[in-house]
């Protein structure tokens, strides 16, 4: 497992993901973790901005893993129970949340995102890069979506150190891809869901879905009660 990445460390790059898209063309089968101290350029998903700022966590991971399209949720599942475990070592006193399909709220504010990029051929996905923000000291000023650092719950940890905490996860995890017992780890998913018992609305392919969650199965999917009496299962493929 030692050897299960190569590190890259920068100073400051543009964006973690798209700098693991350059070392990739030149690398294609390494599995690469890359930490940035400073991304001036941070991605969400759907063209959404990431800020950030020296002293928060910035990195990404790439990684050489076959999977069917199906099971591309399967890759949330992991990282969301990663940054779960991650959380969970500072003992913070307020409910740790997961909102589909990839922040983590804790008190309702939101501290952590992932945003998972894929190379597939047409059979299947042959290897995705996982970037990963966490508000460690900063947490910016956006009108439609609180946030929060844990410098703000009195929690101080070195981006770096945060960086091999979650390495060491990741590692593991991905090494043990084909033993992990994914029905137990959506679980937590749904444990941990946030909002519920509240309607939600997910825009798949220009259209609205509306309904209220249900459960995130082991595939990764999320399924909503519509209000027609019916079951929605929603793709993390269809959203991404």
């Amino acid at each position: 497992m030692t050897n299960f990445f190569d590190l890259y460390f920068y100073k400051s790059i543009n964006n973690t993901n798209d700098k693991l898209k350059e070392i990739r063309l030149v690398n294609p089968n390494r599995n690469i973790s890359l930490f940035s101290a400073y991304q001036s350029n941070g991605k969400g998903r759907s063209g959404k901005v990431w800020l950030s700022n020296k002293g928060d966590l910035t990195c990404s991971f790439l990684i050489n893993q076959s999977l069917s399209f199906k099971d591309i949720g399967k890759i949330n599942i992991i990282f969301v129970n990663i940054l779960f475990n991650f959380f969970k070592n500072f003992k913070i006193k307020y409910p740790i949340k997961y909102k589909w399909p990839n922040d983590i709220k804790i008190n309702d504010r939101k501290i952590s995102g992932i945003l998972i990029e894929t190379f597939s051929n047409i059979k299947n996905i042959e290897s995705f890069i996982v970037g990963i923000g966490i508000n460690l000291m900063s947490s910016p000023k956006i009108e439609s979506n609180k946030t929060l650092s844990l410098s703000k719950l009195n929690i101080n940890i070195e981006p770096i150190d945060a960086f091999f905490l979650l390495q060491k996860e990741v590692t593991y995890l991905f090494s043990e891809f084909n033993n992990l017992d994914f029905l137990s780890l959506s679980k937590n998913l749904n444990l941990n869901f946030y909002e519920n018992k509240k309607e939600l609305n997910i825009k798949v392919n220009d259209k609205l879905i509306s309904g209220t969650f249900k459960e995130i199965n082991s595939h990764g999917e999320l399924i909503l009660d519509t209000y027609n009496n019916n079951k929605k299962k929603i793709s993390f493929g269809e959203i991404i």
